[in-house]
């Protein structure tokens, strides 16, 4: 893609005539070139200054003011701060769709979804890891409709209540994953995604949102240096850096502000400061657009690969505590997380909880320490560290829990593969089998009974008794 190189023209404005009336005058310089890259020299003593950088520094003042903000108004609120739209829980909940009506919203993307993924695979597939190409940056890449389930159980903690609500609120209806090779570090993640800067200066694609996910629990080693240390740690779990987002947003209201000098009227995309987890994940969220006709906005999530193997199970894990509906195929992982309810267990949830945290932590510094080395890190153990030390049973491990949330997958999708059973009915019925259903497979036997006498021929005196299961 060919970017235009665009040279200034210098030329002075005498300092007691405004720009309007340089412009409107017959002394001024007849320009050739486009005010957008003429230097303005405001006094004797200031240097000087294009107009270009003139709405850099702007649009970097404002954001500036705009974090300043945010900084204050996190310092007010407390951590145990109530509800709110966003969040709430329970019997806070509102009452948001229904399930018909989350059946239409799915519908409605999974068009969208298909376009999504095709414009993603044309800007990164030739990036993915393959057989010939190990070591390239993104080992793998997939996309996602939101199921009607969550649509229905988000819309209730938004209090969202209508279609249009949804499909204009809901930024992660659509979503698209890209999970980094082992050996992908900053620089090489950044090399990667700045395939966006050129998409977003020729307008293919808008960047509406950049959200930073970071862990809250980082062990202080240093009482002396807590607040350089502390910012040191957060920033090294980033899977790119502060400049590089710095330079998606300057790309982004670039396009949006043109050469706006004035601070208080820049747009600015919406980038909330860095959001630290309850889970203790990492991961880049970017909320993006492509100007393809009849498109939607997606959610595009960014990690590693451990980080991603991770998540899938702490998203079950995050749903069950929260309140919100896990698949009937996880029923042994909702057996065993059921009993860390009662109140009495409380002690027992907390250090659980903590576990998950400290966990996800360990899955990013092994992701560190494999970039660091080019090396993969094999636990023992399993995918993460033990629960040794937390005074938790062994079936509490999240290893052993990871295994069987697999396992119920895997089951679950061998079912799905083999929709119906054969059931013989003693001797075979004028050569034939009834099959029931699998959806039957856990009826009672009167039920069943009932089932396999609606498919069955009606019985003679001899062979009445051939449709009984035993």
């Amino acid at each position: 893609m060919n970017i235009q190189r665009i040279y200034s023209a210098k030329f002075n404005i005498t300092p007691s005539m405004s720009r309007a009336g340089f412009n409107n005058s017959q002394y001024g310089v007849r320009m050739a070139k486009p005010l957008s890259v003429d230097t303005v020299s405001f006094n004797g003593k200031m240097p000087k200054i294009s107009v270009r950088e003139a709405a850099a520094k702007a649009r970097k003042e404002a954001r500036a003011l705009r974090d300043a903000k945010l900084v204050a108004e996190s310092k007010k609120a407390p951590d145990t701060a109530g509800p709110t739209k966003k969040n709430l829980s329970g019997e806070e909940r509102k009452q948001g769709v229904s399930i018909s009506t989350a059946r239409q919203i799915r519908e409605m993307i999974l068009k969208s979804q298909k376009q999504i993924d095709n414009f993603m695979e044309r800007i990164f597939g030739d990036l993915v890891v393959t057989e010939s190409e190990p070591k390239n940056p993104i080992l793998k890449m997939s996309g996602r409709a939101k199921s009607d389930v969550s649509i229905m159980e988000k819309s209730s903690t938004r209090d969202w209540n209508s279609i249009n609500e949804i499909l204009e609120n809901m930024t992660d209806l659509n979503g698209r994953k890209t999970v980094f090779n082992y050996k992908t570090g900053k620089k090489e993640a950044e090399i990667v995604l700045d395939r966006f800067i050129p998409l977003i200066k020729t307008k293919q694609i808008v960047l509406k949102e950049i959200e930073l996910q970071r862990p809250k629990a980082i062990e202080i080693h240093n009482p002396k240096t807590i607040e350089s240390f502390y910012k040191k740690e957060q920033e090294e779990f980033d899977y790119v850096s502060k400049t590089f987002l710095d330079k998606l947003e300057d790309a982004q209201e670039e396009v949006i502000n043109g050469l706006e000098t004035n601070p208080d009227k820049i747009q600015l995309v919406d980038r909330p400061l860095p959001r630290y987890t309850k889970g203790n994940y990492c991961a880049l969220h970017l909320i993006l657009q492509s100007t393809e006709k009849g498109s939607r906005p997606f959610e595009l999530q960014i990690m590693g690969a451990k980080m991603s193997d991770g998540k899938a199970f702490d998203d079950k894990r995050f749903k069950f505590f929260d309140g919100k509906q896990l698949d009937k195929m996880y029923a042994p992982l909702i057996d065993l997380w059921r009993r860390l309810l009662p109140e009495e267990n409380a002690a027992a949830k907390d250090r659980f909880l903590q576990y998950c945290k400290d966990a996800n932590i360990q899955l990013r510094e092994d992701e560190l320490q494999e970039c660091k080395t080019q090396r993969h890190i094999n636990r023992s153990t399993g995918l993460f560290k033990t629960v040794r030390n937390y005074g938790l049973p062994p079936e509490y491990d999240l290893n052993y829990q990871y295994e069987l949330m697999r396992k119920c997958e895997k089951e679950a999708k061998l079912a799905q593969k083999d929709t119906s059973v054969p059931i013989k009915l003693g001797e075979k019925i004028e050569n034939k089998i009834i099959y029931i259903e699998k959806r039957f497979a856990d009826a009672t036997k009167e039920k069943l009974q009932k089932i396999v006498a609606k498919y069955t021929p009606k019985q003679t005196k001899s062979n009445k008794d051939k449709s009984k299961i035993k």
